[in-house]
């Protein structure tokens, strides 16, 4: 009989509307959805991937949870037994940039331990003057603790699965 594959919860959180279910339906299944609907409460994705130089596969448990800040009082009962949290913000709505602190609030809340990522989404959209400026990005990353800070677009597929590999490869080096 074969042994158990190995599982990490992740949980991927932001605002309503900073690209969340996109981003993995394009790590996922390389595709973009432009006509996704917005997530009620939460969807749940899982992924069997291999780290580079491990030898054992590993389920991704990927949970998917709404941001309308009238979920909230549902979303702390998610994040319990997360072993990664991928934080998003939307490169071109600074507000989404700033509310990523109560993000973490929040979910400190639920849990103690955790490796998290920083990920700023629809890099295909941006321009000179809306963008996030990095220095704001790099400074937030070490707030939070976040092993890297990544500019994706669900849209085209940059940076996505770079930023699932990173996570997971800082979630197994924390768990030795």
């Amino acid at each position: 009989m074969g042994s158990k594959i190995p599982f990490y919860k992740i949980c991927i959180v932001g605002d309503f509307g900073v690209g969340k279910t996109t981003l993995l339906h394009q790590y996922l299944e390389r595709r973009f959805n432009p006509n996704v609907s917005s997530t009620i409460g939460s969807n749940f994705f899982a992924k069997i991937i291999k780290i580079p130089n491990v030898k054992t596969p590993f389920t991704l448990q990927i949970w998917d949870l709404a941001g309308q800040e009238h979920f909230k009082w549902v979303r702390h009962e998610f994040y319990k037994g997360a072993k990664g949290i991928v934080y998003v913000f939307d490169l071109t709505r600074k507000q989404t940039f700033d509310s990523i602190i109560a993000w973490k609030k929040e979910i400190e809340k639920a849990i103690k331990s955790f490796s998290s990522i920083l990920v700023g989404n629809k890099f295909d959209l941006i321009t000179r003057n809306e963008r996030i400026i990095g220095e704001e990005a790099q400074t937030l990353k070490k707030q939070l603790k976040a092993c890297a800070y990544h500019e994706t677009s669900a849209k085209i597929g940059t940076g996505v699965e770079e930023f699932f590999s990173k996570l997971v490869a800082h979630i197994y080096k924390s768990s030795k």
